[in-house]
């Protein structure tokens, strides 16, 4: 569906300070391969982020009691001389750009445009009012775990100390299948 979009973004004197970055995007609302296609672009023109990887996007169910139509999700490895906070504001333009418009509190439990949020930024550990890195609750998230699982299965969790590959095992194991049929 999408393929692997890079920039030159980057400056050469900048590469020692260089994080990786996970990201998760996600979308449930109008276009969905549009609105994917758009904020992966928008990204991909912000200066200091060099896009490297985009995995394959996931189709499922809404989870969490959102009550909408089916979820388009993925996930982005880029490299970034931004800060935390800097690519969380980024994230943050984007998707208000796109029309995404409810407050904290609403963010879990709506229909969204787009949604992208910081899974990793390389092994920091970050848990301030405005950031959690990594995002809770990864390692209970088969949509989140399956795109990752593409570009990322021996990124080990910097909390759990296990690869995503081993999340993804322990979680969508055959005594938990349930939690991953809709992904198949």
């Amino acid at each position: 569906m999408l393929k692997n979009k890079t920039n030159n973004n980057l400056k050469a004197s900048n590469l020692s300070s260089l994080k990786t970055v996970y990201l998760g995007i996600g979308t449930n609302k109008g276009t969905r391969e549009t609105n994917i296609s758009s904020a992966i672009n928008l990204l991909s023109n912000i200066k200091g982020i060099k896009l490297l990887k985009i995995s394959k996007m996931l189709k499922n169910p809404p989870q969490e009691g959102i009550k909408s139509g089916y979820f388009l999700n993925g996930a982005i490895k880029l490299l970034t001389s931004l800060t935390p906070l800097e690519l969380l504001k980024v994230c943050k333009k984007i998707e208000k750009k796109q029309g995404r418009k409810e407050t904290r509190i609403q963010r879990r439990k709506i229909s969204r445009v787009i949604d992208l949020d910081i899974l990793f930024y390389g092994n920091e550990i970050i848990n301030t009012k405005e950031l959690t890195i990594p995002h809770p609750m990864i390692e209970k998230r088969y949509f989140v775990l399956i795109p990752l699982m593409e570009i990322a299965k021996r990124f080990v969790h910097p909390l759990l100390k296990k690869s995503i590959k081993e999340l993804y095992i322990d979680y969508c194991a055959p005594t938990s299948i349930k939690n991953c049929a809709s992904a198949v």
